[in-house]
């Protein structure tokens, strides 16, 4: 009987070695792969989470914006449904300034001992009248200052102005350390207003106002809107203010107040 040719199979061992190293290298491969996808991912998470942190800080800031906006309407609608709660609200408060705040003593809105105001008074002149707040001892104080301010070149720097005013509610607040002082924001000259170069700078200026009172933790008062809202209640000369601005612009002032 003729024998065959015999086949040769391969070694098992050897096949079984050579899957085991081949198991072995896609483990291995299948871990790094997952190694550098997982620090992606954490990566990728990282990322989300800064996003949305960020995205939580600028809606909160929103929304308090959003709020504060509300209530400023809220007042100004006070002002023209209930004026007298408006002003019963500034009992036992002083308001300092110059001719613009002359007008809540002269229109007799308020008791004219309580509004220390003069026409062309800048914010410098407040420390002359500690002595007259001493006595008046109020439990707040308002300060009305700026168009004079601005356009006199003391103060050609926002940033010098700013410090100026910190000087004087640091006054203040020396004298009367248990007094509220609030710092209004410049009020703009209205559309009929014989302009000047100083006036083109007045956002300027109040930008430097809030940053200041926002780094001391000073009381600062927006009249923003309130003067955008009622620019038809300016004198003809476009600086100074009809009667009827009196109580938006106090109602405006009692909001932050009433923030605090």
């Amino acid at each position: 009987m003729k024998k065959g040719k015999r086949t040769h199979l391969p070694d098992i061992k050897f096949i079984l070695l050579a899957a085991g190293i081949i198991i072995i290298a896609v483990v291995i491969i299948v871990f790094i792969y997952k190694g550098k996808k997982q620090e992606q991912n954490k990566e990728k998470v990282s990322q989300g989470v800064r996003y949305l942190e960020s995205l939580e800080q600028q809606n909160v800031a929103e929304i308090n914006e959003t709020i504060k906006a509300i209530r400023v309407r809220h007042s100004l609608d006070l002002a023209d449904t209930d004026e007298s709660l408006v002003w019963g609200s500034f009992e036992n408060c002083a308001v300092m300034g110059d001719s613009r705040a002359v007008g809540f003593s002269f229109y007799e809105f308020l008791q004219e001992d309580w509004v220390i105001a003069e026409s062309g008074s800048t914010i410098k002149d407040v420390s002359d009248h500690l002595e007259q707040l001493k006595r008046l001892d109020p439990e707040r104080v308002f300060l009305c200052f700026g168009i004079n301010d601005i356009a006199c070149g003391l103060w050609p720097e926002p940033a010098d102005y700013a410090a100026e005013c910190a000087a004087q509610i640091q006054a203040v607040a020396g004298a009367l350390p248990e007094t509220e002082v609030y710092l209004n924001s410049i009020l703009p000259p209205g559309p009929t207003a014989m302009w000047i170069d100083s006036y083109a700078r007045l956002e300027e200026f109040n930008g430097a106002l809030k940053a200041m009172t926002e780094q001391y933790g000073y009381r600062y008062i927006d009249n923003t809107y309130v003067a955008q809202e009622h620019q038809n209640l300016y004198q003809d000369d476009g600086l100074h203010l009809q009667p009827d601005f009196y109580k938006y612009w106090a109602a405006n002032m009692l909001t932050e107040v009433n923030e605090q």
